[in-house]
């Protein structure tokens, strides 16, 4: 009899712990997986070449910096400068035969076909000369931001090709946190919340917000990036650095 009474007192207790269940189930919603953050630009891209040409300026390396309309890339363009030079020329003659035939027609020197095809001809220049203009405007790369060099595959006097790489470049002054979490934490997860990420490069605490969420949830680990803003002016911080992020239970 004693027997049978311990047996029934030991099949109850699962049933006991299944009874806390919902309690545990709804702590677990709070966010307190480890989370790993990265430091990453907003604002980065790679300089590539628009033309076959020959480098003659590039000065920049790897972790210097630049203002916003520095020259980066320039190439030697003798042929292309050339082309605006009798483009020009081109463009002057039509348009001063226009201007003599302008005159001619209000005296009824020449008909309205000669002076249609006068007026042809200088917007036929014209064209030409923006074509060789553009042209041009390919051997100087102007930096479209102010930043910092981190890459570069390039060398002066090197011939490249359009589409071969020159440099990488980034904008450091605008640099943002960047995470994954559960998207069932999406109901916690508003804009402005503030978290904490520990740099393992510099061992370091920083404050930081959330600014944007991903556009979509992975549906194979069931997660959303996260992106946030580090609120501390901090200088020393690098693109690629990396930590973990904590996330309290309320906003």
């Amino acid at each position: 009899m004693k027997h049978s009474i311990c047996v029934i007192i030991i099949a109850l207790l699962p049933i006991a712990a299944l009874a806390e269940l919902p309690a545990s189930v709804e702590k677990s919603s709070e966010i307190n997986l480890p989370l790993r953050a990265q430091i990453k630009a907003r604002r980065s891209t790679l300089i590539s070449s628009e033309m076959n040409a020959r480098i003659s300026h590039l000065k920049l390396r790897d972790g210097e910096r630049f203002d916003e309309g520095d020259t980066l890339v320039s190439f030697h363009c003798t042929l292309e400068e050339a082309q605006v030079n009798k483009a020009k020329a081109s463009l002057e003659k039509a348009t001063k035969t226009y201007e003599v035939k302008q005159r001619l027609e209000v005296l009824h020197s020449i008909g309205a076909l000669e002076l249609a095809v006068a007026k042809a001809e200088e917007g036929e220049a014209k064209a030409e000369m923006q074509v060789t203009q553009a042209v041009l405007s390919r051997c100087v790369i102007k930096a479209p931001f102010s930043g910092k060099v981190t890459d570069v595959t390039a060398k002066p006097y090197q011939t490249v090709k359009a589409g071969d790489p020159l440099l990488e470049i980034l904008d450091d002054k605008e640099l943002e946190v960047e995470f994954m979490a559960p998207s069932k934490s999406l109901p916690e997860l508003s804009l402005g919340r503030h978290f904490q990420v520990t740099l393992n490069e510099t061992n370091k605490v920083y404050q930081a917000e959330i600014t944007r969420l991903g556009g979509k949830v992975d549906p194979v680990s069931q997660t959303i990036k996260v992106y946030g803003r580090i609120v501390d002016k901090a200088a020393e911080l690098l693109t690629g650095m990396s930590g973990a992020v904590e996330l309290t239970s309320k906003p």
